[in-house]
């Protein structure tokens, strides 16, 4: 059991999240103590999968007053959510810890989101493309202006891409202004502005200023509503890039979507240079790598592909000490990238059937998310069952 100190406490739960690689830690109130969870790659494990300890009740209210304090947060306000973030060190590695706390039925919820500079941001070439993929998106961002955007569900990388383009534009000869929120990783040589929604500081209101801060290149954490859309698309189309993520699940569905913010056909058209659709998957694991035979459902996910895949050697993790029994550690990105060309423009122009915007898209784009998939079932990266987790079985 936790002795009494608070600080012991927090820094055992940080401690053994970061030496588990957890992304987040979920902690919440029950009859008995705490419930506290890690979620690495993706998925949600008991803290008992990766550190013998038991949290008992006398250990609750300390825990939780002591994160509190670390976040800024009001340790007498029980009523109404709170956000707040710290810092944590470990092994001489410096930690942003975002913090959340809601009210539940037993007690405060409180969600730890854990940021440091090398799990948010990569080199291009280390984010699961494609080489075709890759040559796009480095065209995509040698252009001197237009609309990049990068779109996915909660939880796909979006955050990750976005700040590895950042750290591949920030050179010295461009004025470079990021709009965030938070602002998830500090980055030198770049104006990072960071919203405060309830003094008015918005998306909006923010890009209506810097346009006037000379950029050369404006990052826009994420386009939420028609007002913020309206002004992304202006600024694009007066010769300045602007990248920014949008939450839908694909290209059409973003395509959709800005039409609802009536957006004009014409200028959505013309504005936007390209969309990245995006997804991660887990890799299997190194240490416990076999070969294995796919199941019929398998197969049938892999449809008439399994014609052309006679010889190959399917591989998936059994499961060892090194990945906690998982047989998958890390993860690496799925993609679709698509550079808008003439043909795409007059469809979207023309309000083309999703059909045939569907059609022009595959065309453009080479590898959907799907097939980025199975290029990396073949290669022995992934398996069949955890793409079925992240994209489905469509």
């Amino acid at each position: 059991m936790l002795n009494e100190n608070p600080r012991d406490g927090v820094d055992y739960i940080l401690g053994g999240a970061v030496a588990s690689r957890a992304s987040d830690v979920h902690i919440d109130q029950v009859n008995d103590g705490l419930h506290i969870r890690f979620r690495v790659d993706g998925l949600l494990y008991p803290i008992s999968n990766f550190m013998n300890n038991v949290f008992f009740l006398n250990d609750s209210q300390t825990i939780i007053q002591r994160i509190k304090i670390l976040a800024g947060a009001d340790i007498s306000e029980h009523r109404l959510p709170q956000d707040g973030d710290f810092e944590y060190t470990s092994e001489n590695r410096s930690y942003n810890i975002r913090v959340s706390i809601v009210p539940a039925s037993h007690g405060e919820a409180i969600v730890l989101r854990i940021l440091n500079r090398d799990d948010t941001m990569f080199d291009l070439g280390d984010l699961g493309l494609e080489q075709e993929q890759l040559s796009i998106l480095k065209r995509l961002i040698a252009t001197p202006h237009g609309l990049l955007l990068i779109t996915g569900p909660t939880g796909s990388g979006k955050t990750t891409l976005f700040y590895s383009i950042l750290n591949a534009l920030n050179k010295p000869i461009r004025n470079i202004i990021s709009i965030e929120d938070p602002i998830e990783l500090r980055m030198n040589g770049i104006r990072q502005l960071q919203i405060r929604e309830n003094i008015g500081l918005t998306f909006a209101k923010f890009l209506r200023s810097v346009v006037r801060q000379d950029p050369d290149v404006i990052m826009l954490g994420e386009i939420r509503d028609r007002e913020t859309a309206e002004m992304a698309v202006q600024i694009a189309s007066i010769g300045i890039m602007l990248v920014s993520t949008f939450h839908t699940f694909d290209i059409p569905s973003l395509i959709v979507r800005l039409s609802e913010m009536e957006i004009p056909s014409s200028i959505m058209a013309q504005s936007i240079s390209g969309v990245i659709s995006t997804r991660l998957v887990r890799k299997i694991c190194p240490d416990c790598k076999a070969d294995y035979q796919l199941s019929d459902y398998e197969k049938k996910f892999l449809g008439d592909n399994i014609m052309g895949l006679a010889g190959v050697s399917f591989k998936k993790g059994k499961g060892c000490a090194k990945c906690n029994q998982t047989g998958y550690s890390h993860r690496t990105g799925i993609n679709e990238i698509v550079a808008f060309d003439e043909s795409l423009r007059a469809a979207i122009i023309s309000k083309a059937s999703s059909m045939t915007l569907n059609q022009l898209i595959k065309e453009l784009s080479g590898k959907s998310i799907r097939d980025s998939a199975i290029s990396k079932i073949v290669q022995g990266i992934t398996t069949v069952e955890e793409v079925i987790r992240v994209v489905g079985v469509v």
